[in-house]
């Protein structure tokens, strides 16, 4: 039987053991955690790991007996979220991936030098980017990156004019990418939120809080409501992915939000509250420049934003 009390064990003269020595914790292990951890269950892990969901749920039972306390909920199979020790270790576990690819990647490739134009998009959050850029110059000082944060809409328009090298966009899960210069770096749901709790059958029209028309996420919206025959008016319309949370929380309307967007002073709408269905959003990585140094900086990019 497992124990899953945390900390460290006692020897029974009372003196305390290095209670992981010898413990035969592995990368692998660590980084079936975070990509679980990441993508909210075993399903979409698998596939980004190429492994069965079966050998990384054997993984993870190993990595829990290793550190001696559970790190993921489960119910009746399913992951339902990450325990107080789970998210404890997570920035942990994440930053001795990130150190071990460095390190790798410093014995393989060829320092990177040159200028990079890099559009981000301002309306959803992408998890570590600021970090990885900023660690990316750290190792190569020849290397210059020029960052534009905007809308997608204008992030979208920027990179048809090819003003932008590397680009990340937003877009409907699943859709595939239609060449090699994509990547899918990134795969969130989509929630309806309040700042409180409210049923939909009480609103004769929606106030919907949201993005800039072309938005992917704003286009996800109005078409769940109309495929329910919900009517609805723009109470709320914004640029920025901070501006939209805050509004939504000041209880000007209803927005709908990514996963790692969601907070406690935000109410999360389920079936229950009459909400429709809503899909997942990807992220994808484009080079839209053909340039060697472009393609390398976004192999770098996914590596890092991935891990």
């Amino acid at each position: 039987m497992i124990d899953y009390t945390c900390g460290p064990k006692m020897h029974p003269e009372g003196q305390e053991e290095d209670w992981l020595k010898g413990r035969g914790i592995t990368l692998e292990q660590l980084r079936a955690f975070v990509t679980v951890a990441q993508y909210g269950g075993f399903g979409r892990a698998s596939e980004v790991l190429a492994r069965t969901q079966s050998t990384l749920s054997v993984g993870l039972k190993r990595l829990e007996e290793d550190v001696g306390c559970r790190l993921i909920e489960r119910r009746q199979g399913h992951v339902v979220g990450l325990t107080e020790e789970g998210r404890r270790l997570l920035p942990a576990a994440r930053d001795i991936l990130h150190r071990t690819s460095r390190a790798i990647n410093a014995l393989r490739t060829s320092s990177l030098e040159g200028k990079v134009s890099l559009g981000v998009p301002d309306d959803f959050a992408v998890s570590n980017l600021h970090r990885v850029i900023s660690l990316c110059l750290e190792e190569n000082p020849g290397l210059r990156v020029e960052v534009t944060a905007a809308s997608s809409v204008v992030l979208s328009k920027m990179a048809e004019k090819h003003l932008l090298d590397v680009v990340i966009l937003k877009g409907i899960a699943g859709q595939p990418v239609v060449s090699k210069a994509e990547q899918v770096i990134q795969v969130e749901p989509l929630y309806w939120v309040s700042s409180g709790a409210i049923h939909f059958d009480d609103m004769v029209d929606i106030p919907l809080v949201t993005f800039l028309e072309g938005c992917v996420i704003r286009s996800s919206a109005v078409m769940a409501l109309k495929s329910v025959g919900r009517p609805h008016y723009f109470a709320y319309v914004s640029g920025s992915f901070d501006n939209i949370k805050k509004a939504v929380i000041s209880g000007l309307g209803v927005g709908i939000l990514p996963k790692s967007a969601l907070s406690e002073d935000l109410c999360v709408l389920a079936e229950g509250n009459g909400v429709p269905n809503l899909p997942s959003i990807q992220l994808v990585l484009s080079v839209t420049n053909s340039h060697e140094l472009y393609e390398q900086f976004a192999r770098y990019l996914s590596r890092s934003l991935g891990e």
